[in-house]
């Protein structure tokens, strides 16, 4: 948690100093990052830096929460344009836009995958509760208004639900960077139309799970189903 020296700065130096640790996290991870390199790129003098931030985990931490913030606006974004849509529809939207998110939160990834996947560090729990938590909110408010708006059913289990749903759309964005995530579906580095089409199948597996079934429509006066055949 950064110190209330740190937050006494104006805006322009707090986030000089947040990129700058960023994209030394980003480049070097965790344990290639020291604060002295940090402080340079900044411009501030390291002495300051500790005055900011009590070590380099607690400014790990910094980066990571500011990454956390973008992605959560990233998301709201997001839906918000998408509000009113199809839930189902909405999912494949962000399943396809795989190459897109990947593209613009590039940075976050890479602070993240250094720590998570690549280097052995004490607080990786710390680190996933952070944006687990921000994932899972976000499919359970999609969910929640597939219910209001009649397209999920009442009684699917939003927790349930929304741990399934990030699952899978967590990992097939993974799949389509990173070939040792691929596993057996080749989405990896494969064109839009093979992902949109992958996607499909994906989205209609959800359908089936959790949506409601459309009924036909009966004849008013008859009580039976039409029969647009005739």
């Amino acid at each position: 948690m950064p110190s209330e020296t740190f937050f006494r700065l104006n805006e322009e130096k707090r986030t000089n100093i947040t990129r700058c640790a960023t994209n030394a996290f980003a480049a070097n991870g965790f344990t290639g990052t020291s604060m002295d390199s940090v402080a340079e790129a900044a411009g501030v003098a390291k002495g300051a830096l500790y005055r900011y931030f009590t070590n380099k985990k607690d400014l790990f931490l910094h980066v990571v929460d500011a990454l956390r913030e973008d992605t959560q606006e990233y998301i709201t974004e997001f839906l918000e344009k998408r509000r009113g849509q199809d839930v189902f529809n909405t999912m494949k939207d962000w399943l396809v836009s795989s190459y897109i998110t990947q593209e613009r939160l590039s940075t976050h990834r890479k602070v993240l995958c250094n720590v998570l996947y690549q280097e052995s560090v004490d607080f990786k729990g710390e680190v996933l509760a952070k944006f687990g938590k921000l994932s899972t909110h976000y499919v359970k408010l999609m969910l929640q208004q597939g219910i209001a708006n009649g397209t999920i059913r009442e009684d699917v289990n939003l927790d349930a639900a929304a741990f399934i749903v990030q699952c899978v759309e967590d990992r097939f964005h993974d799949a389509t960077t990173m070939p040792f995530l691929d596993m057996g579906y080749s989405l990896y580095n494969q064109p839009q139309a093979v992902i949109e089409h992958k996607a499909d199948k994906i989205v209609e597996i959800f359908r089936r799970a959790f949506g409601k079934e459309k009924t036909e429509p009966r004849d008013n006066q008859s009580g039976q189903r039409n029969d647009r055949s005739k």
